[in-house]
């Protein structure tokens, strides 16, 4: 077991075949049924019928809202489906997040977008940099390009509940301790 504090930026790690949505998403129903102030969003995707394709969309935590992530470029496209629109909106809701200093905040992914130095780049690192605790999903396919962006700010936490969970036990301990020293 590590000694060193848990760090307010955390990775969640996943590969191939983890559900590392499900897994988040599940994370944050709880707490918000514990009453824990939630912003950021879960991605979660739905099978469309009759096309063996899936719809994807971010849930907004704080208010329920769907807004959907990936655009039909039609059947033989092979270019990236992320709709550049609804990142930009999603980055301003997250950035509104961050003004409400939500008790965690999640950011679903940093992918391949991210480690071009687009998508929620900015809005992660502001994150990273405002105090409250944050999960970001990293596929193991972009960790390097994650490990360059945050240097040593994030810790690493393998894709499960049990992980996921005792990482922000650390966190809300650690923060606990820290205000009943300002005290």
């Amino acid at each position: 077991m590590s000694t060193e504090p848990a760090k307010l930026l955390a990775a969640l790690i996943f590969e191939n075949g983890d559900d590392a949505n499900r897994i988040v998403a599940d994370f944050a129903a709880a707490l918000a049924a514990s009453g824990t102030r939630l912003g950021g969003f879960v991605q979660i995707s739905e099978d469309l019928e009759n096309c063996g394709c899936k719809d994807t969309y971010v849930l907004d935590l704080e208010n329920g809202a769907r807004t959907k992530i990936l655009q039909d470029l039609g059947s033989g496209s092979q270019g990236c489906r992320v709709d550049p629109s609804a990142l930009v909106a999603i980055g301003q809701l997250v950035s509104q997040a961050l003004t409400r200093s939500p008790e965690l905040l999640i950011i679903n992914r940093f992918g391949r977008l991210e480690s071009e130095g687009m998508g929620l780049r900015d809005e992660i690192a502001s994150a990273a940099l405002s105090g409250i605790p944050t999960v970001v999903c990293v596929s193991t396919r972009y960790v390097e390009a994650w490990r360059e962006f945050v240097a040593d700010m994030s810790q690493e936490i393998s894709c499960t509940p049990e992980a996921l969970l005792a990482w922000w036990q650390a966190v809300t301990k650690a923060m606990c301790s820290e205000r009943a020293l300002v005290s």
